[in-house]
């Protein structure tokens, strides 16, 4: 065929070409266990030795197609491409499937079921090979493949004998009392295991000896197909007559179409000597059930293939197949895969054609990856890291989250072994042999599935630092049926965090990270029940005047300078302190043996230095001191921790109430027994409040000429068995106690309720004063609660003046300036208390909402012969003048102290030069006897 048009194939066979060319799709893999089958097939019929011919009487329907010739009759191909000649050239009719309504066998029924019942035996099926044939496939072992009833074995794919049936034990003389022969099947059986199959069988497949352990040779067909998803090949022998016939020729057909249907493919083949296409009944149907005319308009589908290998054989190329997928309607796809066939001197005979249906496999595989897509898809959106590891504890792959935690690329993390993931040392669970496995990586049993999950595992980041992880583990299964581990870990490090501020919440100081009360008691307790508890001592450090900082600098800088403190105890403290914060501005230091810093004195000194500083926060110097009280278990006898706390507590008190600033205690039987005096004095104020046991003494405030124009109300408590107890000893205890404000109430209620009696003194009634400390103007209902006590009095608004400390004023809410302002309206004076002591500076009485200044009697002491003192008070009197505001001076004692006051143009005066505190009887009497003496009227009365 030197041209397309030489061949018989002529015009048909251009029209596929260009039919084809159009349409047809090429590449793809190829299928090759189906095609292999398929060529198998094709084999064992087409070149069965001497075959008889076929014709339509003896029962076989042949699907057939003559391509026309290009030019004529007398074209044929065989004069281009040779044939094989003799008798041995086997027509495509020999490829067919057989009609079993057309043919029966011999006892009169059905030949396909007879061929079925003869190779798969009684009651098999499709399903009795195994499973699913090609097309399907089913997991498992050469053990549950079910064999047909005719001779047949399993092979792997090195042709090695795994599993023979009793058929094929009795054809091959391996039992039944032949020389060779096993005495049972079971060590027949095992003799064949694992031998070669060209060690039993020899020669072509279509016409191959069986070798009997006797060295007889059987005449036998070979017919092999591949078990898809076992790595398997099934191998059955067909026992040939030694000359041949024609009823066996048409058995081994039926069973051949039958393997065919069920493997799901049909054959063509096209004769190069006659430019014959033949199709087998199994490939009409196939056509059939996916909706393809296999003669088109344009000739017939396999026509395209057919051209293409005919022009490659004109042309004198090397390419024997061709491969082409078509896609149809519905998703259905056809493999279509065609070969050249050779004689035995190499001389093309035929070309012959495997149709596979790959509709169901695509969607598998489609479904497959699909699942992986998924599977990837959801590893990502998982916020945990996972990494899937395989059963000798190597990471596979893992998720971007399982990198990104463990700050390694993803190709770095593949192959690295899991041990060398974890901070702590592997167990070595599986053997000298096999790489350790770590501690949160439980070895498994093949085949096993279960999940467990470790609460807290550390593993190792690239930079070497570690990352706490809640480790959560299942075992899976791959695709070739080995499990590996699938790991899931979540990073715990803030949890954990959490967890330990929320454990040593209990016993550290949030702010200062120091010890709190309760690590306090339990580090005393383990050093008193020690051999050195002698030597314990607990030294309290409380800061003075701390509430100045929170109310002037504001509460941040005060943090800030308790954390600076804290610092500084541990940093500078000797070796065996422990520095502590109890509460607020009150510090603790523990010491297990004073001898070693110098003695209980020394260390006392030490804490106290060590509080006295001045601190530099937010830009802003702070000059701080503390009172510190030291307690020892000696002489105080046997104590428990709680004890030896609240004594160093006792003996810092007692320093702050005997001095200023700065002070030391120490905490003897006398301290500590007063303390106890001080607490069964609080119960007893509290019922002095609700009762009768308090009263009232008041003190004039007088101008120059004597006039008294108010008069302070002083509280005193008369104790039924102490006597009169006097306010520096309660008013401490009230504080502690939280008792200010329910005294502050009692005082303001029983001082209006006498004032709104009182006598006209010089034609003018006095005003009250009233000291207030625990009821403040910042409190919600200070309106509420003064409007009360004043209306139900029947005291004037005008005679009340209300006197308030520096520190109470600094910074009021606006509900308290709003509260101030509405009292003033109403008559009510405010005056400061006590000026110059606080903590803000003079240019700050502007912003003050009072109208009295009243100048402490700490200024008022020296003013008459300390230039200091007398320079503060010249001050707050001229800058009050300035503002429009008056001023008192307390504790004027002197005569001097008055002249130097009164020449600074101080407005009024109090104190014992002019009144004791003076019980409300007397002072009606005073009221009525006119005005009070003072160096200015006796000098008037001299003058």
């Amino acid at each position: 065929m030197d041209e397309l048009g030489d061949r018989p194939a002529g015009e048909a066979v251009a029209r596929a070409e260009l039919r084809r060319a159009r349409q047809a799709v090429l590449g793809g893999a190829v299928p090759a266990d189906r095609a292999l089958f398929a060529r198998a097939v094709g084999r064992a019929v087409a070149e069965t030795p001497e075959p008889s011919p076929v014709t339509p009487e003896s029962g076989v329907r042949v699907a057939a197609h003559r391509l026309p010739d290009a030019e004529g009759p007398g074209r044929r191909a065989a004069d281009t491409i040779p044939a094989p000649g003799g008798e041995n050239g086997t027509s495509m009719a020999d490829l067919h499937d057989l009609d079993p309504d057309e043919r029966t066998d011999p006892e009169g029924s059905p030949a396909l079921p007879a061929l079925r019942t003869a190779v798969f035996g009684a009651g098999r099926g499709a399903s009795d090979l195994g499973g699913p044939l090609p097309g399907g496939g089913v997991v498992g072992g050469p053990e549950i493949v079910s064999l047909p009833s005719a001779p047949a074995l399993v092979c792997d794919r090195d042709d090695r004998i795994v599993r023979v049936n009793a058929p094929l034990l009795r054809l091959a003389g391996r039992v039944g009392g032949r020389a060779g022969a096993a005495d049972n099947a079971a060590e027949a059986e095992a003799g064949l295991f694992g031998l070669r199959l060209p060690q039993l069988v020899v020669g072509p497949d279509t016409d191959a000896r069986l070798v009997r352990p006797d060295g007889e040779l059987v005449r036998v067909r070979v017919v092999r197909w591949e078990l898809p998803g076992r790595e398997l090949r099934a191998v059955v022998l067909v026992e040939l007559p030694e000359g041949g016939g024609t009823e066996q020729q048409r058995v081994d057909r039926r069973w051949v179409a039958e393997l065919e249907r069920l493997a799901g493919v049909g054959t063509w083949s096209y004769e190069l000597a006659t430019a014959t296409l033949r199709r087998s009944e199994t490939l009409l149907e196939l056509y059939r059930s996916a909706g393809v005319e296999p003669e088109g308009v344009e000739g017939p589908v396999e026509g395209e293939q057919v051209a293409l290998l005919c022009r490659g054989l004109r042309g004198g190329g090397t390419a024997t197949d061709h491969h082409v997928e078509l896609r149809l309607p519905g998703e259905r796809l056809l493999s279509c895969r065609a070969e050249v066939e050779t004689s035995a001197d190499g001389v093309p005979v035929r070309l012959v054609g495997v149709v596979r249906d790959l509709s169901e496999q695509r969607q598998a595989q489609d479904r497959v990856r699909h699942a992986g897509r998924r599977f990837a898809d959801l590893m990502e959106m998982v916020p945990s890291g996972v990494a899937m590891i395989d059963p000798n504890g190597v990471v596979i792959d893992a998720n971007a989250n399982m990198c990104a935690l463990l700050d390694v690329p993803p190709h770095a993390l593949r192959g690295v072994s899991a041990a060398d993931l974890t901070a702590e040392g592997p167990l070595d669970l599986l053997g000298p042999d096999r790489a350790a496995l770590p501690g949160w990586l439980r070895p498994v049993a093949p085949g096993a599935r279960h999940g467990y999950r470790v609460d807290a595992a550390p593993l190792l980041r690239a930079d070497g630092t570690t990352v706490w992880c809640e480790v959560s583990a299942s075992v899976s299964t791959a695709d070739d049926g080995s499990w590996f581990w699938l790991v899931a870990c979540t990073d715990i490090g803030e949890r954990r965090r959490a967890a330990e501020l929320l454990r040593s919440a209990g016993t550290v100081d949030e702010l200062t990270r120091l010890p709190n009360r309760a690590a306090c008691l339990s580090l005393v307790d383990a050093l008193l029940a020690g051999p050195a508890r002698d030597r314990v001592a607990v030294v309290c450090g409380d800061l003075d005047d701390f509430s100045r900082v929170n109310s002037s600098l504001g509460h941040e800088v005060g943090d800030d300078l308790l954390v600076s403190l804290a610092g500084r105890l541990q940093r500078e403290l000797p070796v065996g302190c422990t520095a502590a914060r109890l509460s607020g501005d009150e510090f603790v230091v523990i010491c297990a043996d004073h001898a070693e810093v110098g003695g209980p004195d020394q260390l006392a000194r030490l804490v106290s230095d060590l509080l006295r500083t001045t601190i530099t926060v937010h830009g802003q110097p702070v000059q701080m001191t503390a009172s510190v009280g030291l307690a020892t278990p000696v002489p105080l006898g046997d104590v428990r921790a709680a004890d030896l706390l609240r004594f160093a507590e006792v003996a810092m008190q007692d320093a702050k109430r005997r001095q200023c600033r700065g002070g030391i205690g120490m905490a003897t039987d006398g301290v500590v027994s007063s303390a106890t005096q001080a607490l069964a004095l609080e119960a007893e104020l509290r019922a002095a409040i609700t009762g009768t046991g308090l009263v009232l003494q008041y003190q004039p405030v007088v101008g120059p000429d004597g006039t008294i124009t108010s008069a302070e109300a002083l509280v005193r408590w008369h104790h039924p068995e102490r006597g009169v107890i006097p306010p520096n000893d309660f008013l401490p205890v009230a504080q502690r106690s939280g008792l200010l404000r329910e005294l502050d109430l009692w005082v303001l209620r029983t001082a209006c309720a006498e004032a709104a009696s009182w006598p006209e003194h010089r034609g003018r009634r006095p005003s009250v004063a009233v000291n207030l400390a625990g009821l403040l103007p910042g409190d919600v209902d200070f309106l509420t609660v003064v409007d009360e006590i004043v209306t139900g009095s029947g005291l004037d608004w005008d005679h009340l003046v209300l006197e308030l400390v520096e520190t109470s004023l600094v910074a009021l809410p606006p509900h308290a300036l709003a509260a101030m302002a509405e009292l003033v309206d109403r008559g009510v004076r405010f005056a400061v208390d006590d000026f110059g002591t606080g903590y803000s500076s003079l240019a700050r009485l502007k912003d003050l909402p009072a109208q009295t200044v009243k100048v402490d009697r700490a200024f008022v002491t020296g003013v008459a012969d300390d230039p200091a003192a007398f320079a503060v008070a010249r001050a707050v009197v001229d800058m009050a003048r300035a503002m429009g505001r008056s001023t008192v001076a307390e504790g004027v004692e002197t005569a001097e102290q008055f002249h130097v006051l009164r020449g600074i143009g101080v407005d009024a005066y109090q104190g014992w030069l002019f009144s004791r505190p003076l019980p409300a009887e007397r002072l009606r009497e005073v009221f009525a006897g006119g005005r009070l003496a003072t160096p200015a009227a006796s000098a008037a009365l001299a003058g």
